[in-house]
């Protein structure tokens, strides 16, 4: 088990210690330089020698865009707090969503930068382009190669538009389908509980470890794991290090390539020193107490073709990409890093993104989901990722807002392939007025570890749990 403090790592302090410090007046602000961006692992977007930009959706803005949308009312270089959001409640629920009003309204700020274009895997690119063309919808709702079997790599749908009729559910399996390596591990994770009054009630350490068996393309096997497996898309293993009284729980979870399947999904109780089976409707209980699940990583983790997905926006919108990729030399502004000191609210930076697609998912069965009702999700077309969801109950009121921050892009030499990622996870429960932060380090976020299927296993879950 590994314990460490969560300021312990001096890369953990120069990347994730990347506050954006800004008053509605001034800004006071460094790019990070040459020098940093090398140690950390970083390099910009232009100069990367594995920039390949093949997808066709819009990467650029026009001048004033911004401005624009919202009237004038939202610029670059604005931080939105409660004290102004009510005279932009309009603009700015148009360009986020309830959710993020209301945070706004209970203390979070958003502070406004400009537009940056987001990179793409080289491989990932190349193999979007060889398989170009091939992906399909079937009637079952599953993603299947034109030639009838599952999808073997790269962006399923390229050059998408808000006129395909299933452009909702193409804009998803783009998200599920985005490079995350052929496995990866993160090896320590703290997730914060945070109270109303913004005090942290407590600190939880984990791991999250995946291995896809298929659609692998560095790997060996490649492109599928073995035949025996070739059904399953990704194992997936969670437990929990500290505290002592939650030490030992795990989370195993098999998703299969058929995504009208239901997940097999096992849990490890210490207390009771026994593995329980898991239903799919089970992965939107609390996880640990906390205010996320399982259910909710990445905004929604569910089999694809057991809910109904409807697309009833596409706009640009603004995104945490590139949440905190400057300095500051203000420490006060350091201890202000909301996820790995634990405040109640981010404070990151938000920039207008081209090309959202807003969906609206629904699970087809109470044995999906027995506690939402649906959730309005983000895709961010171009680079695919999922950055925000409003989540509401069965009642129909909002309950919690899902966002992913987004830090960058990582150097290939240093994570084996050029991989874009997220790097922080928060959810706000609205109606408790409590927020679940989480916060990833970068130096144990690694991606083609080569781990072994054998080991993502109920034997293995309970060995860890004793």
């Amino acid at each position: 088990m590994r314990m460490r403090s969560q300021f312990s790592s001096p890369l953990w302090a120069l990347v994730f210690l990347i506050p954006l410090y800004l008053t509605a007046g001034a800004a006071s602000v460094y790019a990070l330089t040459d020098q940093q961006a090398k140690v950390a692992g970083f390099v910009g977007f232009e100069n990367h020698p594995d920039k390949f930009d093949f997808d066709g959706m819009p990467r650029t803005l026009p001048s004033g865009e911004l401005e624009r949308l919202s009237r004038g009312k939202i610029i670059v270089g604005m931080v939105i707090t409660k004290k102004n959001v009510e005279g932009i409640k309009k603009e700015l629920i148009a360009l986020t969503s309830p959710g993020v009003y209301n945070m706004i309204k209970k203390g979070m700020e958003i502070v406004v930068a400009d537009y940056k274009p987001w990179p793409v895997p080289k491989l990932y690119g190349a193999a979007t382009k060889a398989n170009r063309g091939k992906a399909m919808i079937a009637l079952d709702r599953n993603l299947k190669t034109t030639s009838g079997g599952w999808w073997t790599g790269g962006e399923p749908f390229f050059d998408l538009t808000e006129a395909d009729p299933d452009a909702g559910i193409k804009a998803w399996y783009n998200q599920v389908h985005v490079y995350d390596g052929d496995d990866f591990t993160h090896d320590w994770v703290n997730m914060f509980f945070v109270g109303s009054t913004g005090k942290r009630e407590r600190v939880v350490e984990m791991s999250w470890d995946r291995i896809f068996l298929t659609s692998r393309e560095i790997l060996s096997p490649k492109p599928a794991y073995d035949t025996k497996m070739s059904n399953v898309f990704f194992k997936e293993l969670v437990y929990v290090q500290t505290p002592p009284d939650l030490q030992g729980y795990g989370n195993l979870t098999y998703r299969y390539n058929d995504q009208n399947k239901l997940d097999d999904s096992f849990t490890y109780i210490p207390m009771m020193r026994r593995i329980r089976r898991v239903t799919s409707g089970q992965r939107f209980d609390a996880f640990v107490g906390s205010d996320s699940s399982i259910g909710d990583f990445r905004t929604l983790d569910v089999p694809v073709a057991r809910w109904n997905w409807k697309l009833i926006d596409m706009q640009p919108k603004l995104t945490t990409l590139f949440s905190t990729d400057f300095i500051t030399e203000n420490k006060a502004a350091q201890r202000r890093h909301p996820v790995t000191v634990g405040d109640k609210f981010p404070r990151m930076n938000w920039r207008l993104w081209p090309s959202v697609f807003v969906i609206e998912a629904t699970p087809k069965t109470p044995a999906d989901c027995g506690v939402y009702r649906k959730k309005i999700l983000w895709v961010l077309g171009g680079c695919w990722k999922s950055g925000l969801a409003d989540a509401y109950d069965l009642e129909g009121k909002l309950w919690k807002t899902t966002q992913n921050y987004f830090y960058g892009y990582g150097d290939g030499r240093l994570l084996d392939l050029f991989s874009h990622y997220e790097t922080d996870f928060y959810t706000y429960d609205h109606q408790r007025d409590h927020a679940s932060p989480w916060h990833i380090d970068l130096p144990y976020r690694k991606f083609n570890v080569g781990f072994s299927a054998e080991r993502f296993s109920t034997k293995y879950l309970q060995r860890y749990g004793h």
